[in-house]
């Protein structure tokens, strides 16, 4: 699908109210561009005759189709003779954890190019700021190339601070002793997805400050300082999934942490149930059971039932003692 703005006729006419002409055909396209009138033409889920219209009409170096063609995994920008060629990866997080979408970005003198796919909803804001603001039209094709990377750097915040807000839940809820399920493979998936965004915001961090350094892009300071801007905001990008990597780590070792505390319960548990039963085991061991027999070669001066009910009886005192003084200490 092929969509396209263009600069209103009427712009040295300030007396004149400026209309923006929107999604022309692709005939008055083609004349539009080859007049070198100011356009942005957006172009999704493309189709071959769409690339061949493209390249015909721009005459576009062999080696940006095909780049266009194929599916990159790192954002790249590419200066020729006439045009920029640039491509950039927007984050999107879904159920398999975070995938990047690529967006090309072809510059002229006159023309911008966005070849993306449909779900690639970062430039549709950028493309509708542009169709309903015509002073913009002003500009050179390098603001509208600072609209669309704009709109791709804020694309990362929102994915950032949901995952960091997770991390803060389950760290807080690790401190209250609330939390019920074990939390390690949702941590692990975390982690997996600020790996994921620092390998797609460190190539663009390089692509930025070539921007920076290209003269056509920046010819001028107000484009430098834009730029400049952008390259900032995905440096402080960069360091905030590095501190998010850093508290997963830190949750990891809490967990850690709180499961050694609980074996540590456990196997004191177990130790003082040992200690508790120990002189119970050695008072039956030592009479071997035998309460009722006081006969020779060993006759005690009391009868069976007597000495049953006072073994008994200390087994329960010893017991009662024993569970009174751990309970003092603070061990049961």
């Amino acid at each position: 699908m092929i969509r396209s703005i263009a600069a209103p006729e009427n712009m040295d006419n300030t007396d004149s109210e400026l209309v923006i002409r929107r999604n022309l055909q692709r005939e008055t396209l083609t004349q539009v561009m080859q007049d070198e009138t100011p356009v942005w033409v957006d172009m999704t889920d493309t189709e071959e005759d769409e690339l061949v219209w493209l390249q015909q009409t721009l005459d576009l170096h062999p080696l940006i189709m095909e780049d266009l063609r194929r599916v990159d995994t790192r954002p790249t920008i590419l200066a020729y003779t006439d045009t920029i060629f640039l491509s950039l990866f927007q984050p999107k997080r879904n159920a398999e954890g975070i995938t990047a979408t690529e967006i090309h970005c072809i510059i002229g003198e006159t023309a911008f190019i966005t070849v993306r796919h449909g779900d690639t909803s970062a430039i549709d804001e950028a493309y509708d700021r542009a169709a309903k603001n015509p002073n913009y039209w002003e500009r050179d094709m390098a603001y509208f190339l600072y609209l669309a990377t704009q709109a791709v750097v804020d694309a990362y915040y929102p994915i950032v601070d949901r995952i960091s807000n997770i991390l803060s839940e389950i760290e807080e809820e690790l401190l209250r002793g609330t939390l019920r399920d074990d939390p390690r493979r949702k941590v692990y998936k975390l982690t997996q997805q600020l790996i994921s965004l620092r390998r797609m915001v460190a190539p663009q961090r390089e692509v930025l400050s070539k921007v920076i350094g290209e003269e056509r892009l920046t010819r001028t300071d107000n484009n430098r300082d834009l730029f400049r801007h952008l390259y900032e905001r995905l440096m402080r990008i960069y360091d905030i999934i590095d501190s998010q990597r850093d508290i997963a780590s830190n949750v990891l070792d809490l967990i850690e942490s709180h499961e050694n505390q609980r074996l540590g319960r456990a196997v004191n548990r177990l130790t003082i149930f040992s200690m508790i039963f120990f002189p119970l085991t050695f008072i039956t061991g030592l009479f071997e059971l035998n309460f009722i027999s006081t006969t020779a070669p060993f006759e005690l001066p009391v009868t069976g039932t007597f000495l049953f009910v006072s073994i008994l009886v200390s087994m329960v005192i010893i017991v009662t003692l024993m569970v009174w003084y751990f309970r003092r200490q603070g061990w049961l």
